[in-house]
């Protein structure tokens, strides 16, 4: 049987037999897990209705939602490898757009096809982002290496008091590690790494960022909004949340010398309405026009499919309570489009019901740009 065969015919077994696949792949794992993943996938999405060729692998339609598929068969035709991606929910714009504004809390939502809404839900409402506002401190490297200040070839050596904690990786490299600058405007992007966010802020200057995003003066460092965020300053964060810019500038002189708090002495409940970063959907699609020659922001696609577009731009955050998901997204008709969604409620959040919805916008969008 052919792959796409094989494939189908996993799901219109009626009990899924050992014989399907190879001793290497049981070993692994067991038919049985197999049969229960059919089973939720046409439980939660419908029934399979179709099967095509997607790059090195498929994409299978359901009732509700297209989910990609890789499948590998060895010499006797039994299966040896099989793997399915992130479900798509099928749907118009204005249906998934409905699934994300309906969500509990504070959303907004912006759909721009050059350079026009058409979806636009508190578009300019400024919500807690996460590490989103780091497009900021990218736009503001990036007017620097313009006017001359800086080169991205500039290499810096890494210096302790940069430190911050994960994400990322470069809190754990030794120090005086040299860099480039566009090193670590790269990891800050792509796996936005909160040691290189911090470096550059620092490099380029707070006033830099600032000017970029004036709502966020003083702009945090990662590692000061950290402090900020532990249970031993919950009071100190409080009076953060209430102080004017002046205030909140000695505060942080207040904060400069403390050391980096562990992961552990964070606050585990949503703090981000009184500490973080803010900024509407429209001032995020700005940014990601503005910085969309740089490649930094398209090194990890996050919830895009790099097969629609010709060209994409990405990057999100998320902190208890609070996610976002930015792209700018250029297709086969050359136009450019923004999707920023940003949810925020106090409380854990559910991430697939924006993530979903989400990637079913930017699938229509692909549609369109056929």
């Amino acid at each position: 049987m052919t792959p796409d065969a094989t494939l189908r015919a996993l799901f219109e077994a009626e009990k899924l037999d050992d014989a399907r696949f190879s001793p290497a792949f049981l070993a692994q794992v067991p038919a049985s897990k197999i049969a229960q993943i059919l089973s939720q996938l046409q439980q939660s999405y419908g029934a399979l209705q179709g099967i095509t060729p997607d790059g090195d692998g498929y994409r299978l339609r359901f009732e509700g939602a297209d989910i990609p598929a890789r499948i590998a068969l060895d010499q006797e035709g039994c299966i040896a490898g099989l793997w399915f991606g992130a479900p798509v929910p099928s749907g118009s714009i204005e249906e998934h757009a409905a699934a994300i504004t309906g969500l509990p809390g504070a959303v907004s939502l912006l759909v721009l096809e050059d350079g026009r809404p058409l979806i636009s839900h508190n578009a300019d409402a400024a919500l807690a982002v996460g590490s989103a506002a780091k497009l900021a401190i990218l736009k503001a490297l990036s007017l620097a290496v313009r006017n001359g200040e800086k080169q991205w070839s500039d290499v810096v050596e890494l210096r302790p008091e940069w430190k911050s904690l994960p994400s990322g990786t470069l809190q754990d490299w030794p120090d005086g590690t040299p860099l480039t600058l566009g090193s670590l405007a790269h990891v800050m992007i792509s796996i936005s790494d909160n040691t290189a966010t911090d470096a550059l802020i620092r490099l380029v200057g707070r006033e830099a960022v600032e000017a970029v995003s004036p709502r966020n003066s003083p702009f945090l460092t990662t590692r000061e909004l950290f402090t900020l965020k532990t249970r031993e300053h919950a009071a100190l964060r409080l009076e953060w949340a209430g102080a004017d810019e002046a205030a909140r500038r000695l505060i942080l002189e207040r904060i400069a010398n403390m050391p980096l708090p562990s992961a552990q002495a964070l606050a585990p409940e949503p703090t981000y309405k009184a500490a973080e970063w803010f900024f509407s959907a429209q001032e995020l699609c700005t940014l990601l026009e503005e910085t969309s020659d740089l490649p930094s922001g398209s090194i990890n696609p996050g919830p895009v499919d790099p097969g629609q577009w010709q060209h994409f731009s990405y990057k999100g955050g998320s902190e208890t309570g609070v996610l976002n998901l930015s792209s700018r997204v250029v297709g086969a008709d050359g136009i450019a489009r923004c999707v920023v969604a940003t949810w925020n409620h106090p409380s854990a959040l559910d991430e697939n019901s924006l993530l979903l919805p989400y990637r079913g916008i930017l699938t229509a969008l692909a549609g369109r740009s056929q």
